[in-house]
C-alpha cells in the first residue's frame, strides 16, 4: 500500500467500497515466507501488519500473538480488509450524509465564508491603518 504512488489500486481510499477494498487487498504485495509476521527483512508483512493495527487499535504484541495462529496470507488479508471496512463505516456514512444533505453543505459554506470575511476584514483594515491609510469612522491622531 503506498499512498503517493499515482496507481488508486496502491491504496486504500478513504471513500472506497468494501468491493473495492477487499480487492485492493486481496492483490496486495506480499512475500513468499510462510507464515504472517513481524520481520526487518519483510517490509510488505511489517507495512501489512501496522495497518492492521491502526484499523483494530491493538498493540504490535497482541497483532504478533494473533498473527502466530494464522496460516498465511489467505487468512490475514480478509481480516485486514474487514477491520479496514469496520473502522471507515463511520466515516463513509458521515460523509454521505452530509453529501446527500446539500442546504446542510451550502449553511456550513456560507458559515465559513461569513467567518473568513470578518477575519480578513479585520486584518486588512489593520493593515490600511499601520500603512497611515484613515478609514472611515477612524478619528484622526495628531
Amino acid at each position: 500500500m503506498s499512498k503517493s504512488d499515482e496507481n488508486d489500486a496502491s491504496r486504500i481510499n478513504l471513500l472506497d467500497t468494501p468491493d473495492e477494498i477487499r480487492r485492493k487487498i486481496k492483490r496486495c504485495k506480499t512475500d513468499s515466507v510462510k507464515g504472517v509476521g513481524y520481520d526487518p527483512e519483510r517490509p510488505e508483512a511489517n507495512n501489512l501488519l501496522g495497518i492492521y493495527e491502526a484499523m483494530t487499535g491493538k498493540t504490535k504484541e497482541e497483532v504478533a500473538a494473533e498473527a502466530a495462529e494464522w496460516v498465511g496470507w489467505g487468512t490475514f488479508k480478509p481480516l485486514l480488509a474487514d477491520a479496514i471496512i469496520d473502522h471507515l463505516e463511520p466515516l463513509q456514512k458521515r460523509y454521505r450524509e452530509y453529501v446527500e444533505d446539500p442546504e446542510y453543505l451550502a449553511g456550513i459554506l456560507r458559515e465559513g465564508a461569513e467567518a473568513a470575511d470578518e477575519v480578513a476584514s479585520r486584518t486588512l483594515n489593520e493593515a490600511k491603518r499601520a500603512m497611515g491609510f484613515a478609514l472611515p469612522g477612524d478619528t484622526p491622531k495628531f
